[in-house]
């Protein structure tokens, strides 16, 4: 598999409509799944931001990779182990299960502030963007305490809403995103950020699948799940 600028620019075309279109059937159908049906949007911001990385290295621009970079990881470390669990929690219908996914978005948000912090107040210096086995490295910060805490902490956030989620419809992409994250540090552990989220990116398109099948007026715990 070979990523580079016109692959990430390539999801983001496709992720940038078919999010509007998410967003919109969210609108129409179930405002609870507004939150979620943004994160294809997200997710295609996210992908222009690493072309903007692949633009730099290509041009042997190291300031303007950097900067990118920066945009890049505030979705990487600072949006999703905050914004997976609040969007879970929006359409959560056990308020026992919706308080614990509040309490992931709380260390979520410690999670960015462990990593995309010093990132942000740097600008980025430090970060070195290169290319790895024909993916993008980033050398972030490794944070205090054992190296396997905070990256445990993130998995956490983002995968485990989505596992234990009312909604039955949200658990295969709860094992998808495991499974991603798996094949992403087997494989590119060296630029796992960069893959992972790639692959997120991808799977993101599950939601608006989802929120196309999604009836009107329905509640999600209630309905069918769609057949993939």
């Amino acid at each position: 598999m070979c990523f580079s600028a016109e692959a990430s620019l390539g999801v983001a075309a496709a992720l940038l409509p078919a999010g509007a279109y998410a967003v919109a059937a969210a609108r129409r159908k179930d405002r609870r799944y507004l939150p979620l049906a943004a994160i294809p949007v997200l997710f295609g911001v996210q992908q222009l931001c690493e072309a903007g990385v692949w633009a730099g290295l290509d041009r042997g621009d190291p300031e303007a990779a950097r900067a990118a970079s920066v945009g890049f990881l505030f979705f990487a470390l600072a949006v999703w182990p905050a914004w997976v669990p609040v969007a879970v929690a929006t359409v959560e219908s056990d308020g026992r299960k919706r308080a614990a996914f509040l309490a992931l978005a709380a260390a979520g948000v410690l999670v960015g502030c462990v990593y995309y912090l010093p990132v942000a107040a740097a600008d980025g210096r430090g970060l070195n963007p290169a290319v790895v086995g024909h993916s993008v490295r980033y050398d972030l910060p490794a944070g205090p305490g054992a190296a396997w805490v905070w990256p445990a902490v993130y998995l956490v956030t983002v995968a485990g809403p989505l596992l234990l989620s009312s909604d039955r419809r949200l658990r295969p992409l709860g094992f998808a995103v495991l499974l991603s994250a798996g094949i992403a540090y087997v494989a590119f552990r060296e630029a796992f950020a960069s893959v992972w989220c790639f692959l997120a990116a991808v799977l993101s398109s599950y939601l608006v699948y989802g929120l196309y099948r999604h009836p009107s007026g329905v509640s999600a715990s209630a309905g069918p799940a769609p057949v993939l």
